[in-house]
């Protein structure tokens, strides 16, 4: 039995979000290609990674073939083949279905079995990050045509609450606000899994999870979103605590919603950035189990350039002469007040997460010396992270300012955090920054495999995303994992706890 804090809406990856899509995504379902231990993308049910050198990426970069392996099968003995793959890239461009993102999915002209086992994708223009993200881990897996196909859309249907996929674990019973019970996939195309059941516990508390770590009732939790909780887990005997990878591909960030009347402007953002010693708020709050330095690396990875997106200096004294320029005058009690109307601003933060609240409220007294008034408002989790759709604040822009961390594929494109597009319902575009200057790099840093030019493309896109200021980075994120000292083989990494979880076997003794 395994506890995480948060439970998904839905256990079709394609209506879920994030983490939480990839997560269910390799418990239960397969992907064309997914991520090694290490980042890097590796065959799951195709027999190779499409590239330009073995032939599966053509010259014009426009045509992308994969072949799939023979006997995959799904869990309820149904054979995998072409036929699923490509009817699943047109089931999540079907605009009756609410799926989360159609981020890469979108460039696809069309999906073709060619035969049993032979997919051929067409896209508008060449695209880099396709490979990881259309049927991959970074977007959604295969999903059952034989199940799904007969419906106008899958939005409702019973397939979301028990679905059928073809990964190593299939769903025996989800009780909501509790626990989701696997059974291993008696047709899994890999070996089949040593262990039997695995139940996933929602225990939004922290400390309640350590609790029951110390009691042996858990033999692991994962994905601990305090990091501030690493020496307290390494402290517990019988766990081996993770905090993988070294450098995350993705980032704790203060997001700054760039449609809303006050913090729309760039120069109240950048004052409200400038207004935060960064540094000293992590090193603080975390005590080195998270560092500030460089933060940006997390979004572009091997395209970062540190003197195109610098970590942003604490500068009060600046911060309150763009507040004055932007027409902020100090007024009653130290507020700043424009048209009559007070500084004042919502920061949204995830309950039950005492390092978040630690940098709420230091937060609000740092906005508070420069004559801005903050609010702290704290949600569950689960309610923080969902859809707009379901009334989640952050994908329903209710907010000046969330504090949020998220991951961005191991890939430096950032589309589908900062493109006109990709704003919600639409994507995950959460600072709903809209910029045509972005856009086209964005495009640009797309549609080029070369990696150098690549490089040149994003130091551009990284010195406009600065300068706009859409959010403040704060930390590189690491993913903490505790996990019993009998589970082998799980080798957490990059992609998650679950990436390998078919190997998983429970030392006896």
């Amino acid at each position: 039995m395994f506890a995480q804090q948060w439970e998904p809406h839905s256990l079709n990856p394609a209506l879920e979000n994030g983490d939480s899509s990839q997560e269910w995504g390799l418990l239960l379902f397969s992907y064309l290609v997914k991520y090694g231990p290490d980042g890097t993308l590796i065959p799951d049910v195709a027999t190779a990674v499409p590239t330009l050198r073995n032939g599966g990426i053509s010259r014009d970069g426009r045509t992308i073939s994969y072949h799939l392996r023979h006997g995959v099968r799904f869990a309820d003995g149904s054979p995998l083949t072409a036929r699923d793959a490509a009817w699943s890239i047109d089931a999540v461009n079907n605009p009756r279905n609410d799926v989360q993102s159609r981020f890469g999915y979108d460039d696809v002209v069309s999906a073709t079995a060619t035969g049993r086992y032979t997919l051929v994708v067409r896209l508008r223009h060449p695209f880099a990050p396709l490979i990881s993200v259309v049927l991959a881990p970074q977007g959604f897996p295969i999903l059952p045509a034989h199940l799904l196909a007969r419906y106008p859309d899958f939005n409702h249907v019973a397939f979301n609450a028990k679905p059928i996929g073809s990964g190593p674990y299939v769903v025996r019973r989800w009780a909501r606000g509790d626990r989701i019970v696997l059974a291993r996939n008696p047709y899994y195309w890999r070996r089949r899994p040593s262990i039997r059941r695995i139940v996933v516990r929602f225990v939004a508390n922290p400390e309640t999870a350590i609790d029951m770590l110390h009691t042996g009732e858990i033999q692991g939790f994962f994905d601990d979103q305090n990091p501030a909780d690493y020496p307290i887990l390494v402290a517990i005997p019988g766990y081996r605590v993770t905090r993988e990878p070294p450098p995350q591909n993705g980032i704790g960030a203060i997001i700054f919603n760039t449609t809303d009347p006050i913090t729309r402007s760039v120069r109240v953002r950048r004052a409200l950035s400038e207004a935060i010693d960064v540094r000293s708020l992590i090193a603080k709050t975390y005590r080195g189990a998270e560092d500030s330095a460089q933060a940006a690396r997390g979004l572009f990875l091997w395209a970062y350039d540190s003197s195109a997106y610098p970590d942003v200096p604490y500068d009060p004294a600046r911060a309150r002469a763009l507040l004055r320029a932007a027409g902020w005058r100090t007024g009653r009690g130290g507020v700043r007040y424009k048209r009559g109307r007070p500084l004042d601003l919502l920061l949204i933060i995830e309950a039950a997460n005492p390092g978040d609240q630690i940098i709420g409220a230091n937060v609000v007294q740092y906005e508070r010396a420069i004559g801005a008034r903050v609010t702290l408002k704290a949600f569950e989790v689960t309610q923080f992270v969902a859809p707009a759709s379901e009334g989640g604040p952050v994908y329903g822009g209710r907010f000046q300012m969330a504090l949020y961390p998220f991951e961005n594929g191991d890939d430096p494109d950032t589309t589908d955090q900062f493109d006109c597009k990709n704003v919600p319902p639409n994507g995950f575009n959460k600072s709903r920054i809209c910029n045509r200057r972005i856009d086209a790099l964005l495009a640009a840093g797309r549609e080029n495999y070369d990696p150098a030019a690549r490089v040149a493309i994003y130091r551009r896109l990284q010195r406009l995303l600065y300068a706009q200021d859409p959010l403040l980075p704060l930390y590189r994120m690491r993913q903490i994992d505790a996990w019993s000292t009998r589970l082998q083989a799980h080798g957490g990494g990059r992609p998650g706890p679950f990436w390998n979880v078919g190997n998983w076997y429970l030392r006896t003794g």
